[in-house]
């Protein structure tokens, strides 16, 4: 098992652990972020890239309404970066959640 690997497998036990005992998976944030927190000042750092998504539980659909052009400008940015509209307006929203949280 490569180290990165031995570093993600880890992280995902720790976050379905969370999602099995009803928790809230915690919002990705910065490095910088952790970096600047005191209580982690002798801490040493690494990253792991987890698609934190499948924590989320089942889809679920939903009729939202939205102005016309706007869902135009939302499926061609989601089309030319390989996503879904489904799967941008998830990630927006998780961004949107994140930055409020800031």
């Amino acid at each position: 098992m490569s180290g990165y690997a031995a570093l993600t497998r880890p992280t995902e036990l720790h976050l379905e652990g969370i999602v099995e005992d009803d928790g809230e998976v915690p919002v990705p944030r910065a490095i910088g972020e952790h970096l600047a927190n005191p209580d982690f000042v002798k801490g040493v750092w690494a990253t792991v890239d987890v698609n934190v998504s499948r924590f989320d539980g089942r889809a679920e659909k939903v009729n939202i309404t939205l102005p016309r052009r706007l869902l135009a400008r939302i499926d061609s940015y989601a089309k030319a970066h390989g996503k879904t509209r489904s799967g941008f307006l998830a990630d927006a929203a998780r961004a949107a959640m994140r930055q409020a949280k800031t």
